[in-house]
């Protein structure tokens, strides 16, 4: 059966005034893929996520979902972040809902649905993190672990196409990571198409269909993780993850 690639991005470049954030960056996104990016601080992951969902504007290139470049004129940005959806380091909660609140007012007011509708939904994705115990509270009386598990489930609960995750337990206790880990973990390999930028290196290595390094602003390789983990061909790679292979 053929691939069915959901995203194409071709010689995508972002410039900050004269800093070139990403350099001529093309990848292929498949379908129910886990696709994870790996590389140093600064060299260009979250920008690279940021413009996916167009939080940032590129400066030149292609996005090409399901057949369209969503950069043309004309394109309807507002539907397709819609099927985009993200999951933050800082989890973006809103401070003034309960959990399930902020996991029903998105699909109520960008999709439509009734609240009953939206709340079965939110009910169903908050127990898959297990986070339903925790409808009534307020962010600030949850842990940083069990807010990027609500983050996790509001996001699902949107029905995306994609989901993207930007480093979401670097702003976590050591101890707190593991419970969002295996929620991600859950998500991966279900027909929902993830796309992670990480430095957790041992949960790239299990989940990744494909992983690529990026570095100063360019995919320096790619490949599955058993080529990026233990055969790595390019001096970078191999230099960034002699620390992670030692432990």
């Amino acid at each position: 059966m053929a691939e069915n690639k959901i995203l194409s991005i071709n010689n995508l470049k972002k410039t900050f005034g004269e800093h070139e954030v990403l350099s001529d960056i093309s990848l292929d996104v498949t379908a129910g893929e886990v696709l994870t990016i790996i590389g140093p601080s600064g060299s260009g992951k979250s920008t690279l996520l940021r413009c996916i969902n167009l939080l940032e504007q590129p400066t030149a290139g292609e996005i090409i979902y399901n057949d369209a470049n969503v950069l043309a004129p004309g394109y309807d940005i507002t539907k397709y972040r819609a099927k985009v959806g993200m999951v933050f380091q800082s989890f973006n909660l809103f401070n003034n809902l309960n959990v399930l609140d902020n996991c029903t007012v998105g699909q109520q007011t960008v999709l439509g649905r009734s609240k009953e509708e939206a709340e079965k939904i939110a009910l169903e994705n908050l127990a898959k993190v297990g986070m339903d115990p925790y409808i009534k509270a307020k962010p600030r009386q949850l842990s940083g672990g069990q807010m990027q598990r609500v983050a996790i489930a509001r996001a699902v609960s949107m029905d995306p196409d994609i989901l993207l995750f930007d480093e979401p337990t670097s702003a976590l206790d050591p101890e707190m990571v593991d419970d969002v880990l295996d929620s991600m973990k859950a998500l991966a390999h279900t027909g929902l198409t993830m796309i992670l930028v990480t430095h957790e290196m041992g949960f790239a290595k299990d989940v990744s269909d494909k992983v690529i390094f990026m570095d100063q602003g360019y995919v320096a390789e790619i490949g599955t993780p058993e080529q990026i983990f233990n055969h790595p061909t390019e001096a970078r790679t191999q230099e960034f993850l002699k620390r992670y292979l030692a432990r």
